[in-house]
């Protein structure tokens, strides 16, 4: 049985490094890192029933070099039923591993997700903390779009960029 002692940011950052590393040195000639900031969503609506309202998953993520850290919300059609909580990784090249933690549920589960263009394909690969029983609203496999740009240094309209170190807890 698997201990539900939730895992801190920077025990996340560690297991999740643990696996890149192995991820890296399995492959010899590394493309520079993708730019995973930003925020990146998918839409789940009910075709049978399109006055209801449609529910989702959002992602708003900073990238730190080779780590990400950020926040989700999630919410079932309807919005019956509504999450959100933090998430931590770390990218090689197109591939980031996350951990997702539910502040719903309790749960933390382990994500790949793989970036191309202005899409990221995020399949839930693991669960790290089984939680309370309740229902965490994380997508499991679905094509997240990118919502808007990352800030770019320099831009007219930029704030200073946040780093992983400077986002809230």
């Amino acid at each position: 049985m698997r201990d539900k002692t939730p895992l801190t940011p920077f025990a996340f950052a560690i297991l999740a490094g643990s696996m890149l590393a192995g991820y890296a040195m399995a492959s010899h000639a590394q493309p520079p890192p993708a730019d995973f900031s930003g925020a990146w969503s998918v839409r789940w609506c009910d075709r049978s029933n399109p006055k209801l309202d449609c529910g989702g998953f959002n992602l708003d993520l900073i990238q730190d070099g080779e780590r990400l850290c950020g926040d989700f919300g999630g919410a079932l059609v309807n919005l019956r039923q509504v999450d959100e909580g933090r998430v931590s990784g770390s990218v090689v090249g197109h591939t980031a591993i996350i951990a997702v933690a539910s502040q719903r549920s309790e749960s933390v589960v382990l994500v790949r997700a793989e970036h191309s263009g202005d899409s990221l394909h995020w399949k839930q690969i693991d669960t790290l903390v089984e939680g309370n029983g309740d229902i965490a609203v994380i997508a499991v496999d679905e094509r997240l779009t990118r919502e808007r740009a990352p800030l770019q240094p320099g831009d007219a309209t930029t704030k200073p960029r946040r780093t992983c170190s400077s986002a809230p807890e």
